[in-house]
């Protein structure tokens, strides 16, 4: 028997979702506790009624980040892509994995509307590290250019160089699958 975490989600289709406005910006829960804001696309740009996943048209990602101030912690809201370095305009996600579904105010909606517009004029420029390729001699002792077996491991061994490539992985966009 196939166990459903939320049985009424069976029941979400795409018609459902093309009889809601499609010009109001979205909130949707995933299952991963993720937030994010996106619209819908036109009825004629959705999956038909009978399929199991829903199109979102420019989704961002929700990310409360909290910030010290002189009143106390507050939230600062972040606005992120949801998937990075692409310029799909158009996400297809199960409908399975949505928790919930809302409008957004009209100052959310219009902030969303502002970024995307801005977003849309500029390119994601990509992290130094992947953006062009390492020449054999740049990779020193760490990595053989292969690729085949890593060298070994000698935590005493931090330099800045070192540092540096933490951090640049640290800051990569989230790898959480959707």
């Amino acid at each position: 028997m196939k166990y459903i975490a939320f049985p009424w989600m069976e029941k979400i289709n795409s018609s459902m979702i093309n009889r809601i406005d499609t010009k109001a910006v979205k909130i949707i829960r995933l299952v991963s506790g993720e937030e994010i804001c996106c619209k819908f696309p036109l009825k004629e740009n959705q999956l038909p009624d009978s399929s199991k996943l829903l199109r979102l048209q420019e989704p961002m990602l929700i990310k409360y980040i909290p910030r010290i101030t002189e009143h106390g912690i507050s939230d600062y809201i972040a606005l992120v892509k949801w998937v990075g370095f692409t310029d799909e305009r158009i996400v297809t996600i199960p409908v399975d994995k949505i928790i919930t579904i809302c409008n957004a105010t009209n100052e959310f909606t219009h902030r969303y509307g502002k970024l995307i517009g801005s977003l849309r004029e500029s390119k994601q420029a990509l992290p130094g590290f992947i953006q062009r390729d390492m020449k054999d001699d740049e990779w020193g002792d760490e990595i053989p250019p292969s690729g085949d077996e890593l060298p070994p491991s000698n935590d005493n061994n931090i330099n800045k160089k070192n540092l540096k490539d933490m951090v640049n992985w640290l800051n990569m966009p989230s790898k959480r699958i959707h």
